[in-house]
């Protein structure tokens, strides 16, 4: 299971994101079944490591998580650079948005975390996009946005230059690879754990 556990869910996170590109999965099934049931499946497997004192396994679970959200998001970049049409949308209002969330850990220290994202309103050709939600601004009102889009909409549009399907890949499988190579570490160090504290057999007395 320590090995088995990271590309189990890279594959089910993969798989689903895929029957939502390329099938008939809706949402629902793309939240429920790519993001949230890998994250439960691994976080299990962290707790019952970390029950029985195995922390490097219960550590792979983050390189693990992180490869899981890797692989889902590759999908739909895939999907837009198989049938995605780039297009130039003009930029009629950019809104700025900022969330604040704050957090307390485990040693009763808050936290507070701001993400900002931008809300590019915009005028495209028919079939394209109304807006793009971006981490950054990328054009003022009354530019040009080069923007691919899915004719399909299953995918969300992407700003052109921000597609990077074999990129996220790759990044998937490495962090998967690193996740596996902690499990296999653990997975060593917890059987010569076991077998230190394995109590020995006397040895028998000489005639």
């Amino acid at each position: 299971m320590a090995l088995a556990a990271p590309p189990l869910a890279a594959a089910l996170a993969f798989g689903v994101a895929w029957e939502s590109a390329y099938g008939s999965l809706g949402s629902w099934g793309f939240y429920l079944g790519g993001l949230l049931l890998p994250l439960v499946l691994l976080g299990w497997h962290a707790a019952l490591a970390t029950r029985r004192g195995a922390s490097l396994i219960a550590l792979s679970a983050l390189p693990a998580g992180l490869g899981a959200i890797l692989a889902l998001a590759s999908v739909g970049h895939s999907a837009l650079e198989d049938r995605g049409v780039e297009i130039n949308c003009v930029v009629l209002k950019v809104t700025e948005h900022t969330e604040t969330e704050s957090s307390m850990d485990a040693d009763g220290h808050w936290s507070t975390t701001t993400r900002t994202s931008y809300d590019h309103r915009l005028n495209c050709p028919a079939g394209g996009p109304e807006h793009l939600d971006t981490p950054s601004r990328l054009a003022k009102e009354g530019e040009l946005l080069a923007v691919v889009h899915d004719p399909q909409g299953k995918v969300s549009p992407r700003a052109a230059g921000d597609v990077h399907g074999q990129g996220l890949r790759t990044a998937a499988e490495v962090t998967i690879g690193a996740a596996m190579l902690l499990g296999l570490a653990g997975g060593i160090r917890e059987a010569y754990e076991k077998r230190r504290r394995r109590p020995r057999r006397p040895r028998s007395a000489g005639r």
